[in-house]
């Protein structure tokens, strides 16, 4: 399919095309904002908040064989597989130099020369890719990551010492004029310099940070002039919300009051205002574009400790997740917009569940879950990752889906490798090199498990390590209908050593789709444990070696659609069914579902699970994971007479 074509099969239908480029409504331009408040008075508090839960440092956690590494991989190759000097294309066109590469060779769709937001992928690539290199301790990535850093290093030298953008500096100058739209160059920039900090923070490249902070100084001076000029709009435009929480990690990192200057300019748009005043501002209003702002309230209360930003994130997450209600996929949005509250029946379609609203959402719950150490953010996290991440990531190519259709008779829509470079290619590269942040976490006494994904950890020094090795059962016990109520079995198993002199605590997520608590064994033998406040299994004890097994009774249940009582997704655990048919089927009962294999195994596969077939009026239709489902019709939803 042409690029072209694509493209408008993807956009929203607000937006319009013009040759190979598009520009958005001023709606969507200068999100949050209709006036400029002015800068916050930011002030760091004498004691900075503490975190119940800390991430684990790069590196010491791996995946093991399984569905989450085999997905990782399919991403890594990629990211792999394409050139630096087509990542480098549009930052060497645009600081002028000659490229000898063929115009048919250049990267296309959103990374054309002609698109407005040109380059913005190749900050993702440099997030994902350090980010890969950090973790698998991969030179060959290290190094390809550190020569996009000094392609960039060159750029910015020849435009002056500042300007780092793919873009021209006087896209900038239209967007504070306001007389012309102009397509989001603050989200373009930001990518750049998001992807130049985790270069930094990963890899320790001190080159990135120096070109970064060159960048910054950019746009200290931009800020300032447009707001002494009277065009302070200009700073909440162009699709900004990222830029919070960069100049947040910036100055965390640094402790340089600029960057917290800079900070306190793009601090109180009216999403906050409004959240915090108890209002509603996302129904119709740009999901993707929300949702940085959070994350940059988040990171803002880390680095200051300013209640107000953590108010707001939390009000956001009421709003969004609570009073909003979601689809069962976790979505809350089509054609990236927010959905009003409880009407997601109005909204089953081929536009629902945006790629880049559920890797933002994950990271917006990781903050809520450190800051908490309650499951219920790691349910989240969960559900998504299998309905999302994985649900809109092509299991043979890699690629991914923009929006995740809902509607009966869907078929997924996939990106190309180098024809597309929509906004969610940028976000699958970084959500598929995550996974080994959101498995473990560090209390002050001791270790938590927040993902069940295979996986092994080495945490803490020399002398002073503890050792988890994490598989998942594939047994045939634990696969199947083997109990007479129709309720099968999760198992984990856990090898956990320890050099530690003194008794921890390892807490192991209890969670919301099992029937009632797990059963821990330790050692063979029974180990009582009850379900802590927050939502965790705990087990207390002076740890050597041990291995640590906990089962979960659960079955497939049904969930209705906010808005839609007749309207229901089937579950099984955290994983949505969706039914391999090209039309709405209708659930008769509950009952009416059973295995689809019953002890049949497949070479090179764990024994089938979660393949069902369910009667219906017109016959059986198969049901099986939607995150399994390529290029297959299904439909998600079933009708249920009420």
């Amino acid at each position: 399919m042409h690029s072209n074509t694509r493209f408008r099969s993807f956009c929203c239908s607000l937006w319009f095309v013009f040759s190979a480029s598009a520009l958005l409504p001023q709606s969507i331009q200068v999100q949050g904002a209709s006036r400029y408040p002015g800068e916050q008075d930011l002030k760091p508090t004498a004691r900075l908040p503490e975190q119940v839960l800390s991430t684990v440092p790069l590196g010491e956690v791996s995946l093991l064989p399984g569905l989450f590494r085999e997905r990782r991989e399919l991403t890594k190759a990629y990211v792999l597989r394409l050139k630096t000097e087509n990542i480098l294309q549009d930052y060497l066109l645009e600081a002028g130099v000659r490229t000898d590469t063929p115009e048919d060779q250049l990267d296309q769709g959103w990374e054309a020369p002609s698109c407005q937001l040109r380059g913005h992928f190749a900050g993702h690539w440099l997030s994902a890719a350090a980010h890969f290199a950090a973790v698998d301790k991969d030179p060959i990535m290290a190094e390809r990551a550190r020569g996009v850093v000094e392609g960039l290093k060159h750029c910015q030298e020849l435009n002056g010492g500042q300007w780092v953008g793919s873009i021209p500096e006087k896209y900038f100058a239209i967007l504070a004029d306001g007389r012309e739209s102009i397509w989001s160059p603050q989200y373009t920039l930001h990518k750049t310099m998001m992807g130049l900090f985790d270069a930094y923070r990963y890899t320790q490249d001190r080159e990135a940070l120096s070109v970064l902070e060159h960048s910054a100084d950019w746009f200290y001076d931009w800020t300032e002039k447009v707001i002494r000029e009277g065009h302070g709009e200009a700073v909440y435009g162009g699709e900004c919300g990222g830029m919070l929480e960069l100049w947040a990690n910036l100055y965390g990192e640094t402790r340089d009051p600029r960057y917290l200057r800079l900070a306190a300019r793009y601090a109180m748009p009216d999403l906050f205002r409004d959240l915090l005043a108890g209002g509603d501002p996302l129904t119709n209003n740009h999901a993707n574009a929300s949702i940085p702002w959070i994350q940059g309230a988040a990171r803002l209360f880390e680095v200051t400790g300013d209640e107000r930003y953590r108010k707001i994130v939390e009000e956001f997450w009421k709003q969004d997740v609570e009073y909003r209600g979601m689809f069962a996929t976790t979505g809350g949005n089509a054609g990236e917009f927010w959905i009003p509250p409880m009407q997601f029946g109005r909204f089953l379609g081929s536009r629902t569940q945006e790629h880049c609203t559920v890797y933002n959402m994950i990271r917006v719950a990781q903050y809520l879950l450190r800051w908490t150490g309650e499951a219920r953010y790691a349910d989240y996290i969960e559900r998504a990752l299998y309905n999302g991440i994985l649900a809109q990531q092509n299991p043979h190519t890699g690629m991914v889906s923009y929006f995740l259709p809902l509607q009966p008779g869907a078929k997924k829509l996939w990106s190309s490798e180098t024809h597309d470079f929509w906004c969610c290619v940028g976000t699958l590269v970084q959500a598929q090199a995550m996974y080994e942040d959101l498995i473990y976490y560090r209390a002050h006494d001791g270790v938590t498990v927040g993902q069940f994904v295979p996986s092994q950890a080495t945490l803490g020094s020399p002398g002073h390590q503890i050792r988890i090795t994490q598989k998942t059962d594939s047994s045939d016990d634990a696969l199947n209908f083997s109990r007479p109520d129709d309720t099968t079995r999760f198992i984990v198993n856990f090898t956990v050593a320890s050099d530690e002199v003194g008794p921890w605590t390892l807490r192991i997520r209890q969670p919301s789709w099992a029937i009632g608590p797990g059963t821990v064994m330790v050692d063979g033998e029974p180990y009582p444990v009850s379900v802590s406040k927050g939502g965790f299994l705990e087990i207390n004890r002076k740890w050597t070696s041990a291995h640590v097994t906990v089962a979960f009774a659960k079955r497939i249940v049904e969930e209705s659609l906010p808005g839609d009582a007749r309207r229901v997704a089937l579950l099984d655990g955290p994983v949505v069914l969706a039914a391999l048919t090209d039309h709405e089927p209708e659930l008769i009962a509950k009952e009416a579902i059973t295995p689809q294999y019953e002890h049949q195994y497949v070479e090179g596969r764990d024994w089938l699970s979660g393949h069902f077939l369910v009667r219906t009026p017109r016959g059986s239709v198969a049901v099986e994971p939607l995150y399994e489902i390529a290029d297959e019709t299904y439909s998600v939803y079933f009708a249920r007479p009420l």
